[in-house]
């Protein structure tokens, strides 16, 4: 079916890419995160998601898969950018209209469970 995704990555801009090349990535936590999710390792960037990832696009597609697809080769008439926007890889979060969300994981992706919040 047919929907609007929401994709979320965690960008590293100049003074930060400066600043893990001083210190190393263990310098910030959009540092780790992005680190860590490279590796399929989500923990840190997902319990941190509100303050590592950015909402980058919003993709208009059939399911997940089709996601990737759109933003890795296009066509960029399915993509409505909310600011800069690498191709979609592993660590990147991809939410459906219902509000589920899912990483993008080495193999296919995993769903992320939300937070029961007393």
């Amino acid at each position: 079916m047919v929907q609007m995704y929401k994709v979320y990555q965690i960008q590293i801009d100049k003074n930060l890419s400066e600043l893990i090349n001083r210190e190393g990535w263990n310098c910030h936590e959009k540092a780790t995160a992005y680190r860590d999710a490279q590796c399929g390792i989500f923990t840190y960037a997902l319990d941190n998601f509100d303050s590592v990832y950015t909402h980058v696009a919003d993709v208009i597609a059939d399911d997940l898969d089709h996601v990737f697809e759109v933003g890795n080769i296009g066509p960029e008439d399915r993509i409505v950018r909310k600011g800069k926007m690498t191709s979609i890889s592993v660590g990147n979060v991809i939410e459906d209209a219902d509000g589920v969300r899912s990483v993008v994981a080495n193999f296919g992706f995993e769903e992320v469970n939300p937070k029961i919040v007393f």
